[in-house]
């Protein structure tokens, strides 16, 4: 074979080493070009959603049946923790209210009645059988009080109203949702005078809270990311927190979220343009023409004194022109770019 007789071969455990002279490098038509060092790698754009926890979605509702009084925000407002949001009056409440002034006034009521006895009991006036009803008939107004104010706080009380209830022994007649956290008021689904089941989402309230880019990258690109690289859209950048390791069958692609590292004046739920750059080591950019393969093996030439060197590489990413690829190289080098397949043959024919 021709080729045969142009090269000799001289062969290393993992890599070859191939001789040639100018003039035979001439007539293959082999042509060379430097590789370019890379320092950060690019991928998309794709197409990333803005999102937050659910725990930072806030419904806003009262656990019994009610009716609006008053709304004090509008959709889109600004609020802070401890904000009033919206008035209401339940007569379910009021029930509750009633039932746990009377457990009140029942519980000092048998209080008083369990330290009259306790000093009958040591006069030798009353039977400890009867001190021992006494005592227990506390005990089970205690209870009933605790599970009166149970009731209370799961239907919408705080412990500020539950307090006024307890030292006053007067009724709440209405009562006022306060903000939870700072946020944004995204939704109002009631309107004053409306009666509103119990549960019903009044109020729905995006908190202020951590915002992530929730994109959908190709398999191929996901297994070179790790976490800490970074997305970038518009004017914003991301850091990438967490990548899936369930793939999408139809799309062949995999989840990746980032988190934002400023989100003043991003939009929840809007979809941005995010491009992936990740900085890497060891890395090069050169022509797709210097890449072949040897048993899906993707190895380029590198330039040697006396010829041409076989590297194994790791591609990276590939661009229309170009791969980006990681090998032992440095930024001197230079790389085959034509006839890489007579070298590669000559390679796969040594000692013939």
């Amino acid at each position: 074979m021709r080729i045969l007789t142009l090269l000799t071969l001289i062969f290393m455990t993992l890599f070859a080493n191939i001789e040639i002279s100018k003039k035979q490098e001439s007539e293959l038509g082999i042509k060379t070009t430097k590789v370019q060092k890379a320092t950060t790698i690019e991928f998309g754009a794709y197409n990333a959603k803005v999102s937050l926890d659910a725990k930072d979605i806030i419904s806003v509702g009262l656990a019994v049946d009610s009716v609006v009084l008053d709304i004090f925000v509008t959709k889109l407002s600004s609020v802070k923790k401890g904000d009033k949001l919206i008035s209401l009056r339940s007569s379910e409440l009021l029930k509750l209210q009633k039932e746990y002034i009377n457990a009140l006034i029942e519980k000092q009521n048998l209080l008083k009645n369990y330290q009259r006895d306790e000093k009958l009991f040591s006069e030798g006036i009353i039977s400890e059988k009867n001190l021992f009803t006494s005592q227990k008939e506390k005990l089970n107004s205690e209870l009933r009080v605790s599970l009166s104010e149970g009731e209370l706080l799961m239907s919408g009380f705080n412990e500020i109203l539950l307090k006024r209830v307890r030292d006053t022994h007067t009724l709440v007649e209405s009562i006022n949702i306060l903000a939870q956290r700072d946020g944004l008021v995204d939704a109002i689904a009631v309107n004053i005078g409306q009666k509103v089941e119990s549960n019903k989402t009044m109020m729905k309230i995006y908190a202020d809270a951590k915002r992530y880019l929730e994109l959908s990258v190709p398999i191929a690109v996901a297994k070179n990311l790790v976490l800490g690289d970074r997305c970038y859209f518009e004017s914003k950048s991301a850091e990438i927190v967490a990548i899936s390791n369930i793939a999408n069958e139809e799309t062949q692609s995999v989840n990746v979220r980032a988190i934002i590292e400023d989100a003043k004046g991003v939009m929840i739920n809007r979809v941005y343009f995010a491009k992936i750059k990740k900085s890497v080591e060891s890395a090069f950019v050169v022509e797709k023409s210097a890449l072949v393969y040897k048993e899906n093996m993707p190895i380029i030439f590198r330039k040697t004194p006396k010829g041409y060197e076989a590297l194994s590489v790791v591609i990276l990413k590939e661009d229309a022109q170009t791969y980006t690829i990681e090998a032992e190289l440095t930024d001197e080098d230079k790389v085959a770019v034509s006839s890489t397949s007579a070298l590669l043959s000559a390679m796969e024919h040594q000692g013939e």
